[in-house]
């Protein structure tokens, strides 16, 4: 798994490259929090790149939206493959997040407002 950060638009845009398991999720716990801790107010997870997302992925990503709402900010997904948004939609967790088909429009989203 590999993390990529980028910002565009006041937008932080992380992009998830491999699984996101119980192998991973640590590793991408220490990339992303701090990025949330470091007054982030939106943020794009841009998962085209991601092939599975485990429960303990889906944790991961509920503590980040969480943290970020603390905040008074927003996290949204982008790119879900179709295995993934099925796993996100069973496991009822498609309602905590808003998803796009891509970072473009999930940025185009957040300077609306979502």
């Amino acid at each position: 798994m590999d993390i990529k950060t980028r910002t565009k638009d006041g937008s932080t845009i992380i992009e998830i490259i491999g699984s996101l398991d119980g192998n991973t999720v640590n590793e991408a716990q220490e990339k992303i929090m701090p990025l949330i801790s470091s007054n982030n107010v939106s943020m794009v997870l841009d998962m085209k790149e991601c092939g599975y997302v485990s429960s303990a992925g889906l944790r991961l990503l509920l503590m980040a939206a969480k943290q970020l709402s603390v905040q008074n900010g927003v996290l949204v997904l982008s790119g879900l493959s179709d295995e993934i948004q099925d796993v996100m939609e069973m496991t009822g967790f498609n309602n905590f997040f808003k998803t796009f088909d891509s970072v473009d429009s999930a940025l185009d989203a957040l300077r609306k407002g979502v």
